[in-house]
């Protein structure tokens, strides 16, 4: 009887190594491949974003998309009974921000405004949605590699609902952006002072430290009533090194790390409407923010501790982590100032008190703050 050809042990175990071989080889360079993917999506995001802002601002005679109800506005929208008047600017973003909320997405039709809301401070890209009209959550405000909000966009709560984000409504952190706007967009760039009601009130940018939100000297309540308010295209000196937007995470090379770690890098979108790569330590450190003395010599770095959250990882999964920058977040004097580079010499390293790097002159006309 003839002996039909047939695979020996010997055989099946080479095919299994040759297989196995090949595996290892392509599955990083598919790995890769979606990370150059989500990466390019990512920066389709920024771009849309970047040429909506400019539609704005040619609409709204040069001024940057920001909430913009003002001190002393007319609210009508039915929330509040009767014609009622804004005491300051931040209430009224803040009804602006959730009368934007209610229109534009199903989940916050019925939803009323907390207390203590700075809008401004995590929904400023409430302007820009109202301006391209489209339905919130919207996947042009979040990073493809931002599995939350991904999840959310998909229409899965189940993070949300189980109530592990520290708000009395987690529903509104289902509406917030991968993307931060810097804070600039909406705050003074410089320490102003001014006497309201007889007293001396003072104005500086905001400064948040996790769940700590304060204007110099202390409050909101303090400080000058109509500061906040957006700004025009031309304040912005140096556009081409001042960071317009950022992600809190670094999120396409393997798990997301917080941007304030030196050896984290992404891509940053520009006033100039540029986008580039940059690793955090090649950006200015940052300093503390809520002094005009401390920032006119702008040599005391901003320190702070960031807690995980859901939305990305710190470093050996640690429950809390400190900086002792805020980098391109917190620097160079706001509008009038700059982010980036960071000088060559100091790449790689922690900021010093006894360096100067790349500083911008932003001081007034008297030379003060």
């Amino acid at each position: 009887m003839a002996l039909r050809p047939a695979f020996a042990l010997r055989d099946a175990l080479v095919s299994t190594v040759i297989l196995a071989c090949l595996a290892v080889l392509t599955v990083p360079a598919i790995s890769q491949v979606r990370m150059d993917t989500s990466r390019q999506v990512c920066n389709g995001n920024y771009r849309f974003i970047a040429q909506s802002g400019a539609m704005y601002a040619n609409d709204f005679a040069g001024q940057m998309w920001a909430l913009s109800w003002y001190r002393g506005m007319p609210y009508q929208g039915g929330i509040i009974p009767g014609t009622y008047y804004f005491d300051s600017n931040v209430e009224g973003q803040a009804h602006q921000a959730m009368a934007i909320l209610r229109r534009l997405s199903p989940l916050m039709r019925n939803e009323t405004i907390p207390g203590g809301f700075v809008a401004s401070a995590w929904y400023s890209h409430l302007a820009l949605a109202d301006y391209v009209n489209l339905p919130l959550p919207a996947s042009y405000l979040v990073c493809p590699d931002d599995l939350p909000r991904q999840r959310f966009l998909d229409g899965d709560f189940r993070a949300l609902e189980a109530g592990n984000l520290g708000d009395s409504n987690p529903y509104r952190r289902a509406h917030t952006s991968s993307y931060m706007t810097d804070l600039y967009r909406w705050s003074p760039s410089r320490q102003e002072t001014a006497i309201e009601n007889g007293r001396v009130r003072k104005s500086t940018m905001v400064w948040i430290n996790n769940t700590t939100i304060g204007l110099d000297p202390g409050s909101i309540s303090n400080g000058i009533s109509d500061s906040f308010r957006p700004r025009l295209e031309s304040d912005v000196r140096f556009p081409s090194n001042k960071v317009a937007l950022s992600d809190d995470y670094a999120r396409h090379n393997g798990k997301p790390r917080y941007y304030a770690y030196q050896s984290a890098s992404q891509d940053l979108l520009f006033y100039d409407g540029s986008v580039r790569f940059f690793r955090t330590d090649s950006t200015n450190p940052g300093w503390t923010p809520t002094s005009s003395v401390i920032r006119g010599n702008m040599k005391s770095r901003y320190s702070f501790i960031k807690q995980a959250d859901i939305w990305g990882g710190l470093d050996n999964n640690a429950s809390q982590a400190s900086f002792t920058a805020g980098w391109y977040r917190y620097t160079r004097g706001g509008l009038f100032g700059w982010d980036v580079p960071r000088l060559a010499s100091m790449v790689g390293k922690l900021p010093s008190a006894t360096v100067v790097e790349n500083e911008a002159d932003t001081s007034a006309a008297t030379g003060t703050w």
